[in-house]
């Protein structure tokens, strides 16, 4: 698993070299696909789930930075959002297409990425190589791995106890309403916890 999370970062920045969708070489992706299945072997059915999301998701047009500020929830369940950086309470933009905040003094980190347009491949690759890892621990199981669905979403979470001395004892990574590549992390937490702090509902701002 620790290769696999490695080699994450690496495809990300390749991917994030690539131009849009209608412009970008085809052979590009047939590469990064090889050098996963070689990683983690190869499943036609989630291949052919993630190709079909990819294409999809490169036709749609990505929403403006007001749209994602506006759509970002300013408050999980008791959790308020947290001063940003100007000590304004708003998330921020902090990448293209990303918007990002903390809730509660940094107990719940939120990010979301629209996954339209140039950014689908860099969104759907490591969704698609956490779904294809069988990997469900390691570190003597003081680090362990799950593929639970919830909500009718299929969410790929990390747990960790706390002498692991992360910074965070959760994380949950999801694609919701095939399109916003969710990243949560929670402190003091489980990941049951962490979906349940979130509140699917809070996400309601995001739409196709």
């Amino acid at each position: 698993m620790k290769n696999i999370l490695k080699l994450i970062p690496i495809i990300l920045l390749l991917v994030s070299c690539k131009e849009t969708p209608k412009t970008s070489d085809p052979s590009a992706s047939k590469i990064l696909d090889g050098a996963i299945n070689e990683v983690i072997g190869k499943n036609d059915d989630i291949n052919k789930k993630y190709d079909n999301l990819r294409e999809d998701l490169g036709t749609k047009t990505p929403l403006t930075n007001a749209q994602l500020i506006e759509a970002f929830p300013k408050k999980l369940s008791n959790l308020s959002l947290d001063p940003s950086e100007q000590n304004k309470i708003e998330p921020e933009i902090t990448d293209t297409q990303l918007v990002s905040g903390s809730f509660g003094d940094d107990t719940i980190r939120m990010e979301i990425l629209d996954a339209a347009g140039q950014k689908a491949v860099g969104a759907i690759i490591p969704l698609k190589m956490l779904h294809l890892n069988k990997i469900t621990s390691e570190s003597n199981n003081t680090i362990r791995y799950s593929k639970v669905e919830r909500n009718g979403i299929l969410t790929f979470g990390t747990d960790r106890d706390a002498d692991t001395k992360a910074d965070f004892q959760s994380d949950l990574r999801f694609l919701y309403a095939n399109r916003f590549y969710v990243t949560l992390e929670g402190k003091g937490m489980d990941t049951d916890a962490l979906w349940k702090a979130m509140g699917i509902d809070n996400l309601s701002g995001f739409k196709n």
